[in-house]
């Protein structure tokens, strides 16, 4: 073989290694939360989230591999550079120093998140610092800025629906959870939101992709994406298209 035509052969590989990488899927992390992320009976990744990011990403020609973990090993995972991406992340709910790591897209729903009581606790309309030792139920590994310093009783979980359990037998006094979790929980077991009382807020968090720095090229793209699928409306179309029409938030 010739000079040239082996330069030639060493080009065109390095150049179909180039395609072959770059169509590599992402890889992005996220955590069983019904309705915004969580496997159906077949495996496949489904949720509000999960549909408006992978809009995103097919039109902007990106590929994703859906991967689900508990919180604390999805926050570990991404430490460590193993998972590219959470796609329903927040920098609320992130250290200061974590954009030193990571970026984030610009943001494409909001999550609020509130103590809920059952409704015949005495404590329900209390300000939240006379909540002093009262047991709270959480999701294993979330944290909440509003109640680092306060002197409660944490019960922990992993999941929403065993969350919603300890409160209706008894177990804690309250709970936190997302006005829109909560509300489809309420209504796929038929009970009535009247038995539940909202109560302090703790977060109205910005939902956004937070990527490892390295695909920070791939923002502005992303961005325009996802407000596009705002300004049309499409991604209010998704939610209401998870939320069940008898799901009534507690009040």
């Amino acid at each position: 073989m010739g000079i040239r035509s082996w330069r030639y052969g060493c080009m065109v590989l390095i150049a179909l290694w180039g395609a072959a990488s770059a169509a590599q899927p992402l890889r992005s992390g996220g955590t069983d939360w019904y309705p915004y992320s969580y496997e159906d009976d077949q495996g496949q990744a489904k949720g509000i989230a999960v549909d408006v990011v992978k809009r995103a990403m097919a039109q902007n020609g990106l590929q994703m591999e859906f991967l689900f973990y508990p919180a604390n090993r999805l926050n570990l995972l991404l430490d460590n550079g193993t998972l590219d991406l959470n796609y329903a992340d927040s920098p609320a709910w992130n250290a200061p120093d974590a954009s030193s790591r990571f970026v984030y897209s610009r943001p494409y729903l909001r999550v609020r998140e509130y103590l809920y009581f059952l409704s015949a606790h005495p404590e329900r309309h209390s300000p939240l610092v006379q909540l002093q030792g009262l047991h709270i139920g959480l999701i294993r590994g979330y944290s909440y800025p509003r109640l680092a310093d306060m002197q409660l009783q944490v019960v922990e979980t992993s999941e929403d629906a065993a969350l919603l359990d300890l409160l209706l037998r008894g177990r804690v006094d309250a709970i936190v959870m997302a006005d829109d979790v909560l509300a489809n929980l309420l209504a796929t077991r038929q009970l009535d939101p009247k038995r539940i009382t909202r109560s302090v807020q703790l977060s109205d968090a910005p939902l956004v992709i937070k990527l490892q720095r390295q695909f920070s090229d791939q923002l502005p793209a992303l961005n325009a994406t996802l407000k596009k699928l705002m300004d049309s409306g499409e991604v209010e179309r998704i939610r209401r298209e998870y939320l069940s029409r008898d799901a009534n938030p507690a009040q």
